[in-house]
């Protein structure tokens, strides 16, 4: 596999070769890479690095590499006059071993984009909160996007890194001429006059162009520009406000890289509306801003928390005001991994004409769904393959997409695409918009919010932990993944003095709700924990008895309906979380009196012997003890 490949000639020219540095070994690697593309697509010797590049053929290998090196750089120009590839010949033996029998021109794979963030990632791209984008999720936006330059579309990118949706873009205008007889000149004219880009990074702005040069056979050509997208004055020749029809784009996220310039954030509603800055959230202001009113369109990928996390409405407010989101596809939590585990999602927004206050949005288009599951790769980042065939349903999600604009439906290509009314989401009260939300559509069922019904659910504030040692005074500290132990393991211990603690004790018979992580998790406080404090990452459920059974309530959440409504209620871009308010409008469907009596009583029969095998095996590890003189 080439990912593997890579990292393994990576691992060697930085133990081997005179080249040290990933800008470096990036470099060199590069001058490769090209010179097979420069092989394949104008010398059409495919592959560019022949499948006998073994050690018999190293001394014929090296002579080849170089000498097409020189002439790919004489024709592209793509290094400096004459330039050299800088390796040593063992070091380059290895090399063209490595890469035999990749087709680096195959139009189904950026594989200088992939070389590249492969070496950067780790090195200078995190601390930019920048991050690789799939193929598969560029190939999805142009679909989403209806791109089609001969109807007069640019593509632009303002945050273009290695160019991967230009590049995506370029194999689309490919694909739209290849349908045309004798039309395939019209590719390189239609690409250079469509896609623009931008980055704040000279280096990768130049592996950007170089990528897309290749493929052009264009010498010079700067589609890719440097530039900072955020300061950049509204008068750009390149990229100017209200003027642009097609945008894909996944700007830097992380709430650790917040905008904190005043004169950056003067220039954007959402600069002081939200109390983190992060520059996702700027640039997805920007962007729409760039998008022609009524007609521009953009794919955007969008972290998870954004959607659908609380504290966010206020963008999802500002979006839906002056957007109409036409498509949100939940991306599979490895789709940017192993880089970043943060969870996103790849949504269509088109322009609205003018903004909307939201009690004026009379939206009733249907907007298309999708939660596909898997991204062709794992969490390491290593491809997973299915007969032979790299595992993704991605295709699946595009041929529902073309349905969905041919036909009105998804049709039954794809069982995790759907469609939502946009009413259904103006008239959520949190205004979610991750996919996921309404894969599993609001219960049928009818009744009052749990809240109603209990004396107070919630959870204590983050706190300072100070552990101590077991012992007189000190007080079981539980976390989420204890409550549903019969015998906590890893218990800690906090001071019996600690001045948390009467935020954090629990007592017998409260419901617990694990509110984050491995979210959903529900059991009850048995006799054993009266008093011992709980994570404040657990949520509390007081229950009132006079009001409804608390066996019941328990049983409830326990069951597969009270499943399901808490992981509707997912959010968060790393972490999965619920809240309590969430929790407390849960609908707790009535029952009739002999159903209702005979779920208490399963659920005390079921304590009580809890409490009774806990207290058991307590007995036993005390003989234990006792016996072996401990």
């Amino acid at each position: 596999m080439f990912e593997q490949a890579i990292r393994k000639l990576y691992d060697h020219l930085y133990a081997n070769a005179a080249v040290k540095t990933p800008a470096a070994i990036g470099t060199e690697i590069g001058k490769l890479l090209h010179t097979g593309l420069y092989l394949e697509t104008v010398e059409e010797a495919s592959p560019g690095f022949p499948v006998d590049a073994g050690a018999e053929n190293a001394a014929e290998n090296i002579a080849r590499a170089r000498a097409a090196f020189a002439r790919m750089n004489n024709a592209w120009a793509l290094y400096p006059h004459l330039a050299r590839i800088d390796l040593a010949d063992f070091d380059l033996a290895y090399a063209c071993a490595r890469l035999a029998g990749v087709v680096i021109s195959d139009p189904r794979h950026d594989y200088l984009g992939d070389a590249t963030e492969i070496f950067r990632s780790d090195w200078a791209k995190q601390a930019g909160g920048q991050f690789f984008t799939d193929q598969f999720v560029t190939r999805l936006a142009m679909t989403l996007l209806r791109f089609d330059p001969r109807n007069g579309d640019d593509l632009v990118d303002i945050c273009a890194g290695t160019g991967g949706f230009l590049l995506a873009g370029l194999h689309h205008i490919r694909r739209l001429v290849e349908k045309e007889s004798g039309s395939a000149g019209l590719v390189a004219p239609l690409a250079r006059k469509a896609l623009k880009g931008q980055d704040v990074d000279a280096g990768v702005a130049a592996v950007a162009n170089a990528s897309l040069n290749s493929r052009l056979g264009a010498v010079g050509d700067s589609l890719v520009s440097v530039g900072d997208s955020l300061r950049s004055p509204s008068g750009n020749s390149r990229f100017r406000a209200g003027s642009h029809l097609c945008i894909a784009t996944n700007p830097p996220f992380g709430t650790k890289i917040t905008i904190k310039d005043p004169a950056i954030l003067k220039d954007f509603e959402l600069g002081f509306a939200v109390s983190a800055r992060a520059p996702d959230i700027l640039f997805l202001e920007k962007n729409l801003r760039l998008l022609r009113p009524g007609r521009g369109r953009m794919a955007v990928v969008i972290p998870y928390q954004l959607l659908s996390g609380p504290q966010a409405r206020v963008v999802r407010d500002w979006l839906l005001r002056n957007g109409k989101v036409r498509a949100v596809v939940d991306l599979p939590a490895e789709t940017f991994q192993p880089h970043t585990g943060t969870k996103a999602s790849l949504v269509l927004i088109e322009r609205r004409p003018r903004p909307l206050a939201l009690e004026d949005i009379d939206d009733t288009h249907e907007i298309f769904l999708s939660v596909p599951r898997w991204i062709g790769h794992d969490r390491r980042g290593n491809r997973v393959y299915r007969d032979e065939n790299i595992l993704t349903d991605f295709p699946d999600v595009e041929a529902a997409f073309e349905h969905f604009l041919a036909d009105g439906n998804v049709g039954d290509g794809h069982k995790g695409s759907f469609l939502v009314n946009a009413r259904t989401v103006l008239e959520e009260p949190s205004l979610r918009l991750n996919a996921a939300f309404y894969a599993q559509p609001a219960s049928p069922r009818t009744g009052p919010p749990l809240a109603s019904l209990v004396q107070r659910i919630f959870c204590p504030g983050r706190f300072k932990r100070a552990y101590v040692d077991p012992g007189p005074g000190a007080v079981p500290f539980l976390g989420g993944a204890n409550i549903s132990e019969l015998m906590p393991t890893g218990v800690k211990w906090l001071a019996g003095d600690d001045p948390k603690l009467k935020d954090l004790r629990v007592e017998e018979g409260w419901i617990l709700v694990t509110r984050s992580g491995s979210t959903g998790i529900v059991a009850s406080v048995p006799a054993a924990w009266q008093d011992a404090a709980i994570s404040e990452h657990v949520i509390r459920i007081v229950p009132d008895p006079a009001k409804i059974d608390p066996g019941y309530l328990l049983a409830l959440l326990r069951s597969a309906y009270g499943q399901a409504y808490l992981t509707r209620g997912i959010f968060g871009s790393v972490i999965d979380e619920i809240t309590p308010e969430y929790v407390g409008e849960m609908p707790v469907p009535a029952l009739e009196d002999k159903a209702l009596a005979e779920i208490a009583k399963a659920v005390r029969n079921a304590e009580a012997a809890r409490n009774q095998a806990a207290a058991g095996f307590d007995g036993a590890a005390a003989l234990t003890n006792r016996a072996l003189g401990m």
